[in-house]
C-alpha cells in the first residue's frame, strides 16, 4: 500500500484492506499526536475514519459499514452511536470557530478601514489649513505691500507739497539737473572729507544753501542712501542740510581711536590753502571730541589731552590694555598703569 497515494486520494476500500503498520503509517502522515500507536487496529482505523468525516471526504454513516469484533453488538451500536454524535458535535465546534475567527477578521477589516478613513481625513485637513495659511500668509503680504505703497505715495505727495510751497524766485533760475555734473561723486571710505568738499564746490559754484540737500541725495550711495531715506518726512528733516549731514555722519561713525589717529596724521596737501587745511584739521577735531563725548567745557577738553599725553609716555603694553577701556578719567588711567 502507497500511504502518501492514499493520503492524496483516500478511499474505504483501501483503508479497509490496510493493515495495522499501514494504518499507522497513515497516522503519521496525517500527524495525527492524538492517537496512541498502541491502540487496537479498528480504533485506529476509526480515528482515521474520523478525521476523513470531519474534512468532508467521509460520510459519517461509513462507520456502520467498518466490519467490528466487538463482544455484543448492542455494545458496538452504542459506542457507534456515541462515536457518530462526538463527531457531530467538533463538526459543531469547528464550525463556530470559524465563523468567530471570520466575524475577528472582517471586525479587524473594518476597523483597519476607519483607521485608513481618519488618517486620510486628518491628511486632507492637514493640507486644507496648510493652504489656508499659505493663501492667509500670502494675502497679508499683498495688504503690506499695499500699504507700504499707499504710503510712500503719501510722503511723496507731501513732500512735493513742501516743495511746491517754497517756490521762490531763486528756484525758478536755479535747476538742479544743471548742476549736477558739478556735484563730487561720494567717497564711502571718507566721508568726512567728501562734506568739506562737497561744501568747498557749493561754495564756488554759489549754490542757494536750500537747494544743498538735493544735489547731495543725487549722489548718496550705500549706507549713506539708507541713512537719507530713514529720516522723517517732516520738511525741516528732509530739507535741512545740516540734519542730512549729522543722520549720514553718524552713520558712518568710527571709534574715538580712529578720529584720534586721523586728526593727528592729516597733513597739508599739495593743492590745498592753509585755510582749507586749518579747516579740515578743526572738523576732524570736532569729531574726535564728540566721538570722545567731549562736551563745550574746559574740562572734559583737558581730559582728553592730558589723557592722550600719558597714552604716549606709558609702554606698549600698557597702551594696548587700555585700547578697549573707553570713558576713563587720567587718575582712573595713572592707578590702573600702577597696578
Amino acid at each position: 500500500m502507497d500511504v502518501d497515494e492514499f493520503i492524496e486520494n483516500p478511499t474505504l476500500e483501501v483503508l479497509e484492506a490496510a493493515t495495522k503498520s499501514e494504518l499507522i503509517n497513515i497516522v503519521k502522515g496525517l500527524n495525527l499526536a492524538e492517537v496512541r500507536l498502541s491502540l487496537k487496529k479498528r480504533k485506529v482505523r476509526r480515528a482515521i475514519t474520523q478525521y476523513y468525516i470531519v474534512k468532508n471526504v467521509f460520510s459519517a454513516e461509513v462507520l456502520e459499514n467498518i466490519p467490528e469484533k466487538v463482544p455484543a453488538s448492542g455494545t458496538a451500536q452504542l459506542e457507534l452511536e456515541k462515536l457518530r454524535l462526538d463527531v457531530e458535535q467538533w463538526k459543531r465546534e469547528h464550525e463556530l470557530q470559524l465563523k468567530e475567527l471570520e466575524v475577528k477578521r472582517e471586525q479587524e477589516r473594518a476597523e483597519k478601514q476607519r483607521e485608513h478613513e481618519i488618517q486620510f481625513k486628518q491628511l486632507e485637513a492637514a493640507e486644507k489649513e496648510r493652504e489656508r495659511a499659505e493663501k492667509e500668509k500670502e494675502r497679508a503680504k499683498k495688504e503690506r505691500e499695499a500699504e507700504n505703497q499707499r504710503q510712500h505715495d503719501l510722503d511723496m505727495e507731501k513732500l512735493r507739497q513742501v516743495r511746491r510751497a517754497q517756490g521762490s524766485d531763486r528756484e525758478e533760475w536755479f535747476k538742479v539737473s544743471r548742476k549736477l555734473r558739478v556735484v563730487p561723486p561720494f567717497e564711502e571710505t571718507d566721508v568726512d572729507s567728501y562734506f568739506l568738499l562737497f561744501e568747498k564746490v557749493a561754495v564756488n559754484q554759489k549754490w542757494p544753501k536750500e537747494q544743498w540737500v538735493a544735489l547731495l541725495q543725487s549722489v548718496l550711495k550705500g549706507k549713506a542712501q539708507r541713512a537719507y531715506a530713514a529720516l522723517s518726512m517732516e520738511e525741516e528733516e528732509v530739507e535741512n542740510y545740516e540734519k542730512v549731514k549729522e543722520g549720514i555722519l553718524r552713520t558712518y561713525e568710527l571709534v574715538p581711536e580712529a578720529y584720534r589717529q586721523k586728526f593727528r596724521n592729516l597733513k597739508k596737501g599739495w593743492n590745498q590753502t592753509y585755510s582749507e587745511f586749518a579747516y579740515e584739521k578743526g572738523v576732524l577735531l570736532d569729531r574726535w571730541c564728540a566721538a570722545e563725548m567731549v562736551e563745550e567745557d574746559f574740562w572734559h577738553l583737558r581730559e582728553l589731552i592730558l589723557i592722550e599725553e600719558f597714552r604716549g609716555c606709558v609702554s606698549d603694553d600698557i597702551q594696548m590694555y587700555f585700547n578697549g577701556k573707553p570713558n576713563m578719567s587720567i587718575s582712573e588711567f595713572a592707578r590702573f598703569a600702577d597696578e
